[in-house]
């Protein structure tokens, strides 16, 4: 199609975005490893042709060929959304600065007041941007390096890549610069939109651009440090494949002094002791009163005062005696079912309980509240209470 079709609103666009969630989520997932065949796509959207021949129409996918892939807004969208993007945009930054030039020059321009304040609004919300963006390009920037330190293989393509993410880190830091001279300089645009809104936003982006200067100065100097691993690295590299050259040409040792290097070290000091454990058998322990001599020397010696085990003694025919110890405790669980079984208040039905064993009264007492705390629906609590040696407690029966 010469033009293509776009969304008629926000409802239809997220409506066939959810529908075609599977797709595009395999193809997001899949985008740096190959490029995605038509035909499975067309599997993924469940065979209908039609359905994936619409996100080519609507611009979310591109066709070539006999492959498909996620047209470019859509695919930075998602990596700006889900934080995997990989490409630091400063000049994003840029247009934020100069679009904050325009507003701030029509604003001052425009006589209007509706129209004015709405070239304020649209100031502060470019000032909120510029400063989350900036920030995220710093947080991309320090991931980048990172990356690019551990999984670049090529030697001279990590230092170039380092260097280049290097000059970004000046380019964020100058638009910095730039971007808090154009709210100095701008000192009539803040006067006249002063307003709470304004003034936290301000300070709020400066506040980033503050958070984002310290951040590039460790990268800047992550990036020293890696640059200068790799040179080391580099120089080792290179005299470790002159030596292999030299050993596989028999010249090693004519041409170099490797053998008075290695006479000359000692690595071995850096190694653990080595401890040989030697167990005695039983029948020399047991046979050998030398061993037993020595062994008890140098428990002294270590300061072992573990004691001999010995063999116990018989017990006596009292200890072998059945004995029975009653202890004074009571089944609660028992009781509660007795007096749900029975017309008493529960009270009177703890004083009359044949417990086996002579109980107190504060044995009784903590044996009432139990009972209520435990089952406290099943209690119908009335209003008299009743006075039992000092005790006075509330008349309750079982429901």
């Amino acid at each position: 199609m010469d033009v293509l079709t776009h969304f008629r609103n926000i409802e239809e666009l997220t409506k066939t975005l959810s529908r075609e969630q599977a797709l595009l989520s395999e193809m997001f997932e899949k985008r740096k490893l190959m490029k995605f065949p038509l035909g499975l796509a067309i599997d993924l959207v469940g065979g209908n042709e039609s359905r994936l021949r619409k996100l080519v129409d609507y611009g979310v996918l591109v066709e070539t060929a006999n492959t498909i892939e996620i047209e470019s807004d859509y695919l930075n969208f998602f990596e700006d959304v889900l934080n995997v993007n990989e490409e630091i945009s400063v000049l994003s930054v840029q247009e934020c600065i100069n679009t904050l030039k325009e507003y701030i020059g029509y604003f001052l321009q425009e006589t209007n007041v509706n129209r004015k304040a709405g070239y304020q609004d649209s100031v502060r919300q470019l000032l909120k941007k510029t400063g989350f963006r900036t920030l995220k390009n710093v947080v991309d920037l320090k991931r980048n390096v990172d990356n690019v330190y551990k999984q670049e293989p090529n030697y001279v393509i990590k230092k170039k890549k380092l260097q280049n993410l290097d000059e970004k880190s000046n380019s964020i830091k100058s638009m910095i610069r730039e971007c808090e001279k154009l709210m100095d300089k701008e000192n009539a645009f803040f006067i006249m939109a002063n307003d709470p809104h304004m003034s936290r936003t301000c300070s709020n982006v400066k506040s980033s651009f503050v958070e984002a200067y310290h951040a590039l100065m460790e990268i800047d100097r992550q990036i020293i440090v890696y640059i200068n691993q790799i040179d080391q690295q580099n120089i080792l590299y290179k005299k470790i494949r002159k030596l292999k050259y030299l050993q596989d040409q028999l010249l090693i040792k004519t041409d170099t002094n490797i053998t008075q290097v290695l006479e000359d070290i000692n690595p071995v000091w850096m190694e653990n002791r080595q401890y040989s454990k030697i167990r005695l058998s039983i029948e020399m322990l047991s046979r050998n009163d030398d061993v037993i001599k020595l062994l008890r020397r140098i428990a002294e010696r270590n300061n072992v005062k573990k004691t001999l085990r010995t063999e116990a003694e018989p017990l006596t025919d009292d200890e072998l005696q059945e004995h029975v110890q009653q202890l004074n405790d009571v089944d609660s669980t028992e009781v509660w079912n007795a007096f749900l079984a029975s017309s008493y208040n529960l009270f009177e039905f703890i004083l009359n309980y044949d417990y086996k064993v002579k109980r107190s009264i504060e044995e009784h007492a903590t044996l009432f509240c139990q009972l209520v705390i435990l089952h406290p629906d099943e209690c119908r609590i009335t209003e008299n209470y009743v006075s039992y040696q000092d005790i006075e407690y509330p008349i309750i029966y079982a429901k």
